[in-house]
């Protein structure tokens, strides 16, 4: 009976379509400690798999910068949280419906003087923002020239870089994910009064899976499937798990 089972589960196996998953450090979505990938991406690859036999979903790791590239040479056929607006508008891929809402804040080290009103004109401030990410203070502009050339700006490759060069006053403003700064002070509290983050964003996420054009895994089959752990609850279960709520602005 075991030994039956083995097989037909190796046989649902063979019989799956593997859809590589690249993915980038994006805390929560994508954590790296040690070269080894965790968060919230993973997980949520691994409900795909237990919720579903058609495809088998695999995590491949990439980087910011490189995402482009290793889509081209077809690396990975999708990416998860993801907006097309990120430099995909010219690739040959295409957007689920949006399934989460999110932002990024811009952050200060906190003093007695500073208000609200700090964070305008933050062009006039030195910047520390992640390499390869697209802001919209920048109109989405990854370009590490462009970005030197326009702004005074350091290019950090993690957010908790980013965290230490404000602490310390290296730089005047940080940008982060409002959920990695909500992770951050939930684990350090101390830094509730080191830290004064902007009520307004940067840009607010609206969150998709980019999928390959012509991939098995067609827009209309993950928005399916989103459907489906959404309708379960499985969904709203994980996103808990990292302090999230799925938005009533998503299209699930």
């Amino acid at each position: 009976m075991i030994l039956a089972l083995l097989m037909l589960v190796g046989q649902n196996a063979l019989c799956s379509t593997v859809v590589k998953v690249g993915g980038y450090l994006f805390p929560p979505f994508v954590n790296v400690a040690s070269g080894k990938p965790s968060g919230l991406t993973l997980d949520l690859i691994q409900l795909l798999n237990e919720q579903q036999s058609e495809f088998q979903f695999q995590f491949v790791l990439t980087s910011p910068k490189r995402r482009y590239l290793d889509f081209n040479r077809e690396a990975f056929d999708a990416l998860f949280f993801e907006n097309k607006q990120w430099g995909w508008q010219e690739k040959n891929i295409s957007a689920s419906h949006v399934f989460l809402t999110g932002g990024e804040v811009y952050i200060t080290k906190k003093t007695g003087y500073k208000t609200q009103d700090y964070f305008n004109n933050i062009h006039q401030k030195s910047l520390a923002a992640i390499l390869g990410y697209h802001y919209q203070f920048a109109d989405f502009n990854s370009d590490e020239k462009f970005l030197k050339s326009k702004f005074n700006i350091e290019l950090a490759t993690s957010p908790s870089t980013i965290i230490n060069q404000v602490l310390s006053e290296r730089v005047e403003i940080g940008i982060v994910t409002r959920s990695f700064l909500a992770k951050i002070l939930f684990n350090n509290p101390h830094y509730i009064n080191k830290i004064l983050a902007s009520n307004k964003f940067d840009q607010v996420y609206k969150h998709t899976i980019l999928v390959r054009n012509n991939h098995p895994l067609t827009t209309d089959k993950i928005n399916a499937l989103l459907k489906k752990i959404s309708s379960n609850g499985s969904l709203d279960d994980l996103l808990k798990r990292y302090g999230l709520t799925k938005s009533a602005n998503s299209d699930l």
